[in-house]
């Protein structure tokens, strides 16, 4: 399996609508990825350097996919529509890494 980590880091002068974001643009990803391989994803809010510390990133996610190719063909049919609703929510710029996944679940 394959996963794109997006993580929006708090920062000064920004800000995160988690409404618009777990209620619009997770199903917009969801439904757009959905006939490439995408089988799921993982959230993490309240990120901090301890326990109960929320003071790192607004949130992220996990985006899995079954294989790297289809997270690329993904990516190429649908991220530009994606890219295009993320000033909706936040005007923090994403940071995203790619990587092979184990899950063991």
């Amino acid at each position: 399996m394959y996963c794109l980590t997006v993580v929006y880091p708090k920062g000064e002068n920004t800000h995160f609508d988690m409404a618009y974001y777990q209620d619009t643009h997770i199903p917009l990803c969801a439904r757009l990825l959905a006939d490439h391989g995408y089988k799921g994803y993982v959230l993490r809010l309240s990120e901090g350097k301890g326990p109960e510390s929320a003071d790192l990133n607004y949130a992220t996610v996990d985006l899995v996919f079954e294989s790297a190719e289809q997270l690329q063909n993904g990516l190429a049919s649908a991220g530009a529509e994606i890219n295009s609703d993320v000033p909706n929510y936040t005007n923090v710029k994403p940071r995203m890494s790619f990587g092979e996944i184990t899950l063991n679940i």
